[in-house]
């Protein structure tokens, strides 16, 4: 297990500004604005902002770093997708929204709930047997995307503050980081869609919202249905979400995609009696991976129902 080895030494600005730069980082977003407003060519302003995130990754490097060294031990996404297809677990997991919610931040699907994050942190130190907490498989600097790169340097140090370094936690990316190579890219699908193969399932989704039916993902289903919430703000129905989720029989797989209500849902399904799975946007993430493009070309932007 990964244990605490060193205190990272926070900068003579996260001393001053915060943990999270918050203020500052204001502060340059608004004359970043200004200086790409006077370049002229959008290719140039791309570029440009490519070369601004890589000279703050390389100052912080360190952070980074440092992240990686405290960040505790982490199942790989077979290892995850195993225990949910052999023991019929239920699995919550935890990015990047999820924790900027659990340390006061939002994005624009979710505005901030007091109630929403206790309820994410209350999942987030469950230590039920056959409910998984999916967190980034990190093990090394390289399994770092940019974006998460980024989001260590605004709030890495918060973030390790609410993992247990002590535990072995499942992976969060089992439907979002795919082999490159085509032969273990299909053995990875064909195991990943062991999970729901001739299964009753339920896709809780946002009306509207980016998730599609992805037909070569599950061709493999017994049937399926749909319930729909909000695109935005599904916590704010939570309740009469569940209502019309458990109408369904236990033998139904429930998988959701809503934003951080997703976590909190699994989690309260799996209480219940089904197994729940945070599934997000899986079935973009495989077209993308496979076909190099978000969706198919036509097919009509954020359809949920292929029915």
């Amino acid at each position: 297990m990964n244990t605490l080895k060193t205190q990272y030494r926070a900068s003579a600005w996260e001393r001053v500004f915060g943990g999270d730069l918050w203020i500052l980082r204001n502060i340059m977003r608004r004359f970043v604005s200004v200086f790409m407003a006077l370049i002229p060519f959008k290719a140039w302003r791309h570029q440009a902002r490519e070369n601004l995130d890589r000279w703050i990754i390389a100052c912080n490097a360190g952070k980074i770093a440092h992240f990686v060294e405290q960040y505790p031990p982490v199942k790989s996404e077979l290892e995850t997708v195993a225990s949910l297809v052999e023991n019929g677990a239920s699995i919550g997991r935890f990015g990047d929204g999820e924790f900027n919610m659990c340390i006061g931040r939002h994005k624009s699907f979710q505005t901030y709930d007091s109630t929403l994050v206790a309820r994410l942190k209350e999942v987030l130190h469950s230590t039920d047997e056959n409910f998984l907490v999916g967190i980034n498989t990190i093990q090394e600097e390289r399994d770092l995307t940019e974006i998460w790169k980024k989001f260590v340097v605004r709030r890495g140090n918060r973030v390790l503050k609410l993992l247990d370094h002590n535990r072995l936690y499942d992976s969060s990316t089992i439907t979002t980081v795919f082999p490159q190579q085509s032969t273990s890219f299909e053995d990875y699908i064909t195991a990943l869609k062991l999970i729901w193969h001739n299964r009753k399932v339920v896709f809780v989704v946002g009306r509207n919202s980016r998730f599609f039916f992805e037909k070569e993902l599950f061709d493999n289903l017994r049937c399926h249905e749909f319930v729909y919430g909000p695109a935005k703000d599904a916590f704010s129905v939570y309740d009469e979400l569940m209502k019309q989720v458990m109408v369904y029989d236990k033998d139904w797989l429930i998988l959701i995609a809503l934003g951080p209500t997703v976590t909190v849902m699994a989690y309260d399904l799996y209480r219940t009696g089904y197994q729940a799975i945070d599934l997000g946007q899986t079935p973009s993430k495989y077209h993308k991976a496979k076909y190099g493009s978000l969706y198919p070309a036509d097919h009509p932007l954020f359809e949920s129902n292929p029915l």
